[in-house]
């Protein structure tokens, strides 16, 4: 096994901007006719797919890809992306001596499947119209590239680009700036309907879930180590009022300003193809409107990765430059007050992700320490809630425990994985 740090899709978000001009990512972006994906009725059994050397798989892309359809199977190499905890990655490849038919349009020579992950339709709702959604993005210039659209999944092309780690946006520069300016990007888009308290819905909805999950003691009941873990989370009566009066009430003081949201912005998502010098945002799938300074918190707070170490959380010097970029400004009082709503925020981004990860730890069947992330998430959600003049997250918060998920699979999981070659 290798790691492959290249996702697997690539953008019409690429402008190919250098890093002496990253401004031209913050660019407008005018809406493109972009070619709707095929589609398919047909549903991917993940397990199957692997025993039956993914026939599944390589009929979906024949059927979907512009110019594969008469690509004989044994020219389509077929590697299982390793690492994700949200769904099941596939990366096809033609092999070299490959002809595909010939179209007017490049033909893509490298693609990925992405079968939604087991019982995420419970919690992200808007599974049904992310074909829909993500071919909507791709004609404001972002995300994957969608060439098709199945039952449980979809078809992405290929990007040839690493992921950015966090050290590197750790270290300040343009390579943040640039980020900060893809971030306001997104944040200026009208890509739907502008619904104010959508995150408060999805929290609703994921409260309710994970209650379920944390009051069925048929769940792990021959799991002792899951029990212990599931019942110190507390997710009650009191937690519940925690977060949707007390922390909500510090949320709307601040009245961070509504925008489309990605949700799941981290360094691990921003792809960077060292030759081209191009930046890259993929992976909307929890995207929604929301308050900018959600994403922000989020971004920050990914900088401990799963281990949750939060002594890579950005130091507020970084914090000012990131702020400053996204704002175009170097006024104190306006980035201040940005600093002022992400610090409201912050706590919600542990919330979102501690129940996000009890109800996977119920539904997914990948090899993860869902319910160890979850106590981790929760116990910062606990200290900055109860505190909220200390929101900046730390290892004190969890008792010195950080790192101790089991089998850990590394920050940037949900964007790469392992490519078994």
């Amino acid at each position: 096994m290798v790691t492959d740090r290249r996702h697997s899709s690539a953008s019409e978000e690429n402008s190919g901007a250098s890093t002496t001009d990253f401004q031209d990512e913050d660019a407008p972006t005018s809406r493109s006719a972009t070619p709707a994906p095929g589609r398919l009725n047909v549903e991917l059994d993940v397990d199957r797919e692997q025993r039956d050397e993914y026939q599944g798989v390589k009929s979906i892309v024949r059927n979907t890809v512009r110019g594969w359809a008469n690509v004989e199977n044994a020219a389509l190499e077929v590697s299982p992306v390793r690492g994700g905890i949200t769904n099941a990655l596939f990366k096809v490849r033609l092999a070299q001596d490959a002809a595909p038919t010939t179209t007017k349009d490049p033909i893509a020579r490298a693609v990925v499947v992405r079968v939604f992950g087991k019982g995420t339709d419970q919690f992200i709702t808007h599974r049904k119209v992310q074909g829909e959604t993500s071919h909507v993005l791709n004609e404001h210039g972002f995300g994957a590239k969608v060439l098709g659209v199945f039952s449980n999944g979809l078809v992405e092309e290929f990007i040839e680009a690493e992921s950015v780690a966090p050290e590197e946006l750790a270290n300040g520069g343009i390579l943040l700036r640039r980020v900060a300016a893809q971030m306001r990007r997104l944040h200026k888009e009208t890509i739907a309907r502008a619904r104010a308290n959508a995150i408060w819905d999805t929290l609703q909805l994921w409260f309710d879930l994970a209650y379920g999950v944390a009051n069925d003691p048929t769940i792990f009941k021959n799991d002792a180590r899951k029990e212990s873990i599931l019942a110190s989370l507390k997710i009650d009566s009191e937690s519940r009022q925690m977060l949707f009066e007390v922390i909500r009430a510090r949320c709307e003081a601040v009245n961070s300003q509504t925008v489309y949201c990605h949700n799941d912005i981290h360094a691990g998502n921003f792809l960077l193809n060292r030759k081209t010098d191009n930046l890259t945002l993929i992976d909307y799938e929890y995207a929604d409107y929301g308050p900018r300074a959600f994403d922000m918190a989020n971004l920050f707070c990914e900088f401990a990765g799963f281990e949750c170490n939060y002594d890579q959380f950005p130091t507020c010097e970084l914090r000012r430059e990131f702020y400053s970029a996204y704002l175009h400004t170097t006024v104190d009082a306006e980035i201040d007050a940005l600093e002022a709503e992400v610090a409201a925020w912050t706590p919600v981004t542990h919330a979102f992700w501690a129940l996000w990860a009890v109800i996977q730890a119920k539904y997914s069947a990948i090899d993860f320490d869902f319910l160890g992330f979850a106590a981790m998430r929760m116990k910062v959600f606990y200290a900055s809630a109860l505190a909220p003049s200390e929101w900046v997250p730390t290892n004190a918060a969890l008792g010195g425990q950080h790192g101790t998920p089991e089998k850990s699979v590394g920050w940037n999981a949900t964007a790469e994985g392992n490519v078994v070659l």
